[in-house]
């Protein structure tokens, strides 16, 4: 082979096999899907939660591992309540002085249905605790859970400010 044709096909092969790991090199790091981030902060939370429970209400493992999956799924319906209010909700927090006295009733009225929804979930999956818990630590289970949410996002304001 000619030693003229050697030195450039050499650079091009050299290039194309360096190209591709420049180019990856160059590009930013994607940031983590928010789903996924908020995925694991609830499972952090979560965590923190049956820490809190098994200390506050002396449970075992094995109640409290019986117990997360139905909290977790109480609270899981719980939140997909409040999306269920966000939109407005945020609106009206935020002083929107577009809100017409229609959308505002509309509100009024959700968020009363809200709180009738919640409290016939909490009674459904607080009745299913009791296969898990008895005596006190049935009646102080609410409560205690309550407490939590209340310590937990004391916690977050304070970091925040």
């Amino acid at each position: 082979m000619n030693k003229s044709l050697i030195y450039p096909l050499a650079l091009m092969l050299g290039s194309i096999c360096l190209a591709p790991s420049s180019l990856s090199a160059q590009q930013p790091k994607r940031p983590a899907k928010p789903e996924l981030i908020h995925q694991e902060h609830r499972e952090r939370i979560r965590a923190q939660k049956q820490i809190f429970l098994m200390k506050e209400l002396s449970l075992t493992t094995a109640e409290a591992d019986a117990l997360m999956p139905l909290l977790n799924e109480l609270d899981d319906k719980r939140f997909g309540l409040w999306r269920e209010l966000e939109p407005i909700g945020r609106r009206l927090r935020q002083g929107d002085k577009t809100l017409t006295a229609e959308e505002m009733t509309s509100f009024y009225d959700k968020t009363l249905d809200f709180h009738v929804k919640e409290a016939e979930l909490e009674r459904t999956y607080y009745l299913r605790a009791k296969t898990i818990l008895s005596g006190d630590r049935l009646v102080r289970l609410p409560w205690v859970c309550k407490e939590f949410a209340r310590r937990y996002f004391d916690q977050h304001r304070q970091k925040k400010h």
